[in-house]
């Protein structure tokens, strides 16, 4: 039986990507996908892809009549409860088929190398001494083996793959539950009016909703996200209905789906073992996206990996570079926007909401800084602005003293997550006093309600 360098699980994005990657510095690569080839990237029809990432990931960049490409637009809205104070931030986006494009990246992978075993669901690792050293994998009801000096799980949120390490794993095993993801609907309508044609997308984020272009000219997908359960998505897009004015449409098509909305593993690797993508819960906090995100991570990983597998030591002390690394660069970042907008979302009410995008306190500036990049950077000049603002807000009566406070500490947590990720312990043996503190302040801050 050959022995791979890597066996990575999942053929999606994150998989395909890495693969390609790795097969690119000469390493042997077997991917396994537990659905058929003409399966994969079927869980959503249309994905997103900012315009500066495809240069920046050295992805193959879609143009109009591929079957790949879907539609451009550079118009990014975000707006208030009420729609009446859009804000503006220019960013172009390439809409493209999920399908399509995941197959494209896997056929880029193969023509590096990687080979592919569709049909093949993980059923249990290999060990060897104690360690991984492969996979145990199941196809047309048969059993096999497959030994690799390294094992990376690329197999999605509900990943049997890092859900099966054991408990005294360096990688947590938990499993998502209600509160830890985003619970999403996607509507793909028919306009009925030209005039009403998008040309951007519009999002609401008090209601966790927005309304974007789709593959039809004509056409448009209005989508909600929330949490605690489809049935409950349901509800708040019935709400925000109450006060946006959608366009006449008429509706084609419903699409579910569920995004990761959680802190990652504190720890990516353990010996022979890598985890990223949605398997490692590596979405935006911003909008719950997770293409571009996992392959930050996945470009730490390769090149991490081809230098250990060279080395022949894939330790957890010898990956244990690709936890630092990733919390040096986005995973500090991703921590501190996510606890702000935890803090922030869960104590803003409707009107507060509402006043914050009428007095300006959510500004072009604000909302363009928010897609800018990993981290939502804001300045001191923004800062004591901000403060003036919400000062105001409380002698008008527009917002409450408590939700200053719990803004105020938000960010302060915000801040001492950041520094906390940013200092993440260069030895495994100072690991475990660096997750007790980081629980305390995951626990203080809480899932979005």
């Amino acid at each position: 039986m050959q022995t791979y360098d890597v066996v990575i699980v999942g053929a999606g994005t994150a998989g395909a990507f890495l693969a390609n990657r790795l097969c690119a510095r000469g390493h042997s690569v077997l991917v396994i996908e537990k659905n058929p080839r003409e399966k994969i990237g079927t869980k959503y029809d249309i994905f997103h892809i900012e315009e500066k990432e495809f240069a920046r990931f050295d992805l193959p960049r879609p143009v109009k009549g591929d079957e790949a490409w879907a539609f451009e637009f550079t118009k990014n809205y975000t707006a208030d409860p009420k729609n009446l104070y859009p804000r503006l931030a220019e960013n172009p986006i390439v809409g493209l088929h999920m399908h399509a494009y995941t197959v494209l990246l896997n056929e880029r992978a193969s023509a590096a190398g990687a080979d592919f075993l569709y049909g093949a669901s993980f059923s249990d690792f290999l060990y060897e001494d104690g360690k991984i050293s492969g996979v145990i994998y199941e196809t047309d009801g048969e059993q096999y083996e497959q030994r690799a000096k390294v094992t990376v799980d690329c197999a999605g949120m509900f990943s049997p793959v890092r859900t099966s390490l054991p408990d005294d794993s360096l990688v947590e095993n938990f499993k998502l539950g209600g509160e830890d993801m985003f619970y999403v609907i996607l509507r793909y309508v028919k306009l009925l009016h030209e005039k009403d044609y998008l040309d951007g997308s519009c999002g609401w984020p008090f209601f966790k909703s927005w309304i974007a272009p789709c593959a039809d000219p004509a056409g448009a997908i209005v989508g909600i996200g929330a949490g605690h359960g489809y049935d409950y998505a349901e509800s708040v897009y019935q709400k925000m209905l109450e006060h946006i004015t959608l366009p006449e449409h008429e509706l084609v098509k419903i699409e579910k789906g569920c995004t990761p909305y959680t802190r990652p593993p504190y720890s990516f690797v353990t010996d022979n073992f890598v985890v990223s993508g949605d398997a490692g819960c590596l979405t935006k906090p911003i909008n719950g996206e997770g293409v571009t995100s996992g392959m930050a991570h996945l470009e730490i990983v390769a090149k991490v990996l081809d230098r250990r597998l060279r080395t022949g030591n894939t330790s957890a002390e010898a990956l244990w570079e690709i936890n630092r690394k990733y919390n040096l660069t986005q995973g500090a970042d991703f921590a501190f926007t996510r606890a702000l907008l935890v803090g922030v979302i869960n104590a803003a009410s409707f009107d507060e909401f509402e006043f914050a995008f009428e007095s300006g306190l959510i500004s072009d500036e604000l909302v363009s800084a928010g897609s800018a990049g990993p981290e939502l950077k804001l300045s001191p000049a923004f800062l004591a602005g901000a403060a003036k603002t919400l000062l105001g807000g409380i002698f008008s009566g527009k917002v409450s003293k408590q939700t200053v406070k719990e803004t105020v500490r938000a960010l302060k947590t915000a801040n001492a997550v950041k520094a906390h990720y940013l200092n993440f312990p260069d030895k495994i043996e100072d690991f475990k006093d660096w997750c007790a503190a980081a629980d305390d302040m995951w626990d203080r801050i809480g899932k979005i309600k």
